[in-house]
């Protein structure tokens, strides 16, 4: 049986290798579908990295633990909030500098030709409305509930100051005494008790 499903598995790889439609995957959105050349996951759950016409480079959600489930929906969701600006390999740096698990056990490169699979969740892309919201995996709920833009828009983020708060704030900061610098009275009390 063993052999029958390799030769089965390497005519259908070359009828799709050879098959000339081309998918266009998106870096920072999640897919899901079928994958025809599987080893262990025949439907991955994929955050995309790069893909091109030949080869797509992902995270495979189903490897993650709960735990890096959970550092990567957050980090999603900041990344989403703030409107970084970054492409796969400097997400796939920050997976290694930050959390060096998540690509060591999940990161998988699969043959685009050979996917089936739509998109779940629109990540940190604008493809909010182009969202299947037929799956059934609550990780995929939870982030697509925390990164709509209505969740979104409706936080209030102060970036910077402004101009007269940002004046009171000088001005307090350059009458302020160093701490090192302040001494006790002449009667034994500390300055900021008179």
């Amino acid at each position: 049986m063993g052999f029958f499903n390799w030769l089965v598995n390497k005519i259908r790889f070359v009828r799709y290798a050879l098959s000339t439609r081309t998918k266009l995957l998106t870096f920072g959105a999640i897919y899901s579908g079928s994958y025809l050349n599987w080893k262990h996951d025949p439907t991955p759950l994929i955050w995309v990295q790069y893909s091109d016409a030949r080869l797509t480079h992902g995270i495979n959600i189903h490897y993650l633990n709960s735990v890096d489930k959970a550092w990567l929906l957050n980090t999603i969701y900041i990344l989403k909030r703030s409107g970084q600006s970054m492409d796969g390999r400097v997400f796939y740096n920050l997976l290694k500098q930050r959390r060096p698990s998540i690509p060591k056990i999940a990161y998988r490169v699969y043959f685009t030709n050979m996917l089936n699979v739509k998109l779940v969740s629109a990540g940190i892309t604008p493809l909010d409305k182009m969202v299947y919201t037929t799956s059934t995996d609550s990780w995929v709920a939870q982030l697509n509930s925390m990164t709509q833009p209505s969740e979104i828009r409706n936080e209030r983020i102060q970036v910077s100051y402004g101009p007269t708060e940002l004046r009171d704030r000088i001005i307090q900061a350059q009458n302020a005494v160093d701490i090192r610098q302040s001494r006790v009275g002449s009667f034994g009390k500390a300055p900021y008790l008179k």
